[in-house]
This record gives structure tokens, sequence and C-alpha cells, in this order.
């Protein structure tokens, strides 16, 4: 088994039914073998959640959620900037899940064990502050590092998490907080030198590194600089005219 449900119940942003999913193995270059976790509502699949805003409960008021798009009868949100592929990793989680695929896990050490040893991906999709905070604690608990993201108002764990930054204005408000934040730039000339520097996995930066042997994505648990990345991909295309 690879999979398993380390969290089913309400979200702690809407009180709507979801489900945490870790698995333990992937094959994602620019992570490395962490454990992925997946936050996805339990009662309607991800495309479709995005499509009518049932994502709220696991994404809140992120921006790259898109545009609500009722009319439409299939696919996800108009203008969804968010790096997931929600066909991919997400779909596939609530499909085995509806399956009966994974089994359930609770309790500190059985959720403990999990992590052992490992790289964590808190977040792989979905927003951490949706699930309650003892699951992370277990899950890192004997872990050899993680990594942390949250577009939340507030960031509830800033020893944990890292303050997904939208404008450098947001990144400036964060930083005066004693956060340490994560910054999607529209290139390179953005970064703020003296208090970012480069994800080390990017294409700038030659692809020197991975997420599981950098671990600086760990909240003020890292003593290094915020990270920050120029917008690349599908997303990053749409992105670049909406980053300040």
């Amino acid at each position: 088994m690879t999979s398993y449900i380390i969290y089913n119940g309400p979200s702690l942003i809407d009180g709507k039914p979801i489900v945490c999913i870790a698995q333990t193995k992937t094959d994602n270059k620019k992570t490395g073998n962490m454990i992925q976790t997946y936050i996805i509502r339990s009662d309607i699949d991800p495309v479709s959640a995005s499509r009518t805003g049932e994502d709220y409960s696991i994404c809140g008021n992120c921006m790259h959620r898109g545009k609500v798009a009722p009319h439409k009868v299939s696919g996800q949100a108009e203008n969804r900037t968010c790096y997931v592929t929600l066909a991919h990793g997400p779909l596939q989680k609530y499909k085995g899940f509806i399956k009966g695929l994974y089994p359930e896990v609770s309790g500190h050490k059985d959720i403990q064990d999990i992590g052992f040893g490992r790289m964590v991906r808190i977040g792989t999709y979905g927003d951490p502050v949706a699930v309650p905070q003892y699951v992370w604690d277990s899950l890192v608990s004997r872990c050899d590092g993680w990594t942390a993201y949250t577009h939340g108002e507030i960031n509830l764990a800033p020893h944990m998490f890292m303050t997904s930054a939208d404008s450098y204005d947001e990144a400036v408000s964060a930083w005066d907080r004693g956060e340490r934040t994560f910054r999607v730039i529209p290139d390179i000339f953005s970064l703020d030198k003296h208090r970012e520097f480069l994800c080390p996995a990017s294409e700038e930066m030659g692809k020197r590194s991975n997420c599981a042997k950098c671990k600086a994505c760990s909240g003020t648990e890292s003593n290094a600089k915020s990270v920050a990345i120029v917008a690349h991909g599908t997303s990053g295309k749409k992105l670049k005219g909406m980053l300040v």
C-alpha cells in the first residue's frame, strides 16, 4: 500500500467534508521522492469542485482557483492559474478514495510512522490550514524535513508553513510579521536579493536541486531567506501579466 487516509472530516475552512491522502511514492522530479499529501473534497471530484467553487473548502480564497463557471457542464473554473493539474494527482486520488482503495490511519503513532525518516510535502494540493494542525504535527514529528505553503489570510503555523505571496507588497507584509514567503515572480529582475533567493529547482537556476534536497520551504524552521520562483509552465504564462 502506498497511499493512506490521514484525515477524513470537516474542513477547518468551512466545515464541509474533506479528506487528506498521504502518498508515499512519487516520480516527481522537481520535488524528489517525498511523501505527497492531497487535500480534496470527499463528496465531489476535484474538477467539479473547481468549476462550482466547492474547492473553497480546501483552497480558501486563493486567487489561483480561477473564476467559478456554473454555466459549464464539465471542466474546471475559468482562468485557473494554479500549477496543480486537477486531472492528474487530485482526480486520481479522489477516484481511489471513492473505490475504497486507501486504508485510514489515525492516532499520532500511525501517522508519525508514515513520515518517519522521509521528506514530507504538506499540501501537494490544497491548503494545509483546512486540516487540523495535529495531523501535520504527527506526520512530521520524526520526518527528515518538509515543505509547506499556505495562501490563507493568516498563516496559522508560520513555524511550519511558508506564506504564499502573490505580490511584493504581500511579501513585505509577511516579512514584517516575521514570516518567510514563497513568491512567484514575473522575471528574475523582480527578485529581492536581500530577502529572497531563487528556487534551486527552477529552470533559471539550472534545476540543480530538488525540494527533497533543498529543504528551505519549511517556514521559520529554516533560517534561509525567503524563496521565489519565476512564473513558468502553462499557468506561468497566464500569471505573468498578473504579478507585481
